[in-house]
């Protein structure tokens, strides 16, 4: 009987594979992987400071983001497969969930290449809905978009590429029962993060002029520069509360 339990199945190991990613992230950021050198061209007197690792980001954490993306984009093809039994017909190999960045991309893998072949009439119309193409110019900024091309690396070319990168923030971190939160906008973290130099105060101490907020982030496509953990919760969120209840009627 056709149903969505192996649907969210994937997408509950994709979130476990997300929850894997914390403490890794923790355990490296209680090395202090990271340091403030100063620029030489700056002066003794009014000094800037550049941040950079101190050493090569961790693989372990591409690794980890490329199984967690890959459950999640294999959900997408479970969907489709569970669709077409939902019309009481076989699905094939050809079955699965198309990503286009063109309307006639679409139609092929529809019509040559039968991706959607036994799905419902609506369910397709759906589908169609949720391509990149209708992004217009920014397509390339699909949530689906991204999700197809990072599991495409990982599955067949590489290691997923991340970096610690440090950028101006003026986010508050205070502690609650032992737990350190942040409320405030997260920044685009999108090359060395410089501060400095330091400016006067009304009692004539010397302060520097911003903050730094340290993360790892994406190092390639439209991602890059973006925390991935922020990133892993927007796009588990956007296919298991955005996706996969546009589907659930065709299941009752």
């Amino acid at each position: 009987m056709a149903s969505l339990d192996s649907v969210k199945q994937k997408i509950f190991r994709a979130v476990l594979h997300g929850k894997a990613l914390e403490p890794e992230l923790l355990g490296y950021f209680d090395t202090n992987p990271g340091k403030m050198v100063r620029d030489p061209d700056s002066s003794s007197e009014k000094p800037t400071f550049t941040f950079q690792p101190k050493g090569p980001i961790p693989a372990r954490f591409g690794l980890i983001v490329g199984d967690c993306l890959q459950n999640l984009r294999s959900s997408l093809d479970y969907l489709v497969w569970e669709l077409v039994l939902a019309e009481n017909k076989q699905p094939g190999k050809h079955n699965m969930f198309p990503i286009c960045e063109t309307p006639d991309i679409f139609k092929n893998e529809v019509t040559k290449r039968n991706r959607l072949l036994g799905a419902p009439t609506d369910a397709i119309a759906l589908i169609e809905t949720l391509q990149p193409y209708h992004l217009g110019k920014d397509w390339q900024k699909s949530t689906l978009w991204v999700l197809n091309e990072f599991t495409n690396i990982n599955k067949h070319r590489r290691v997923l590429l991340t970096m610690l990168r440090a950028a101006r923030s003026n986010i508050d971190v205070i502690n609650i029962n032992g737990e350190l939160w942040s409320h405030g906008p997260v920044p685009i973290f999108d090359g060395d993060a410089k501060i400095g130099p330091p400016v006067a105060d009304s009692a004539g101490q010397m302060k520097m002029d911003a903050q730094l907020l340290a993360c790892v982030t994406f190092d390639e496509g439209p991602a890059k520069g973006m925390e991935i953990t922020i990133c892993l919760n927007e796009w588990l969120n956007y296919v298991l509360n955005g996706i996969v209840p546009m589907f659930e009627r065709f299941f009752t």
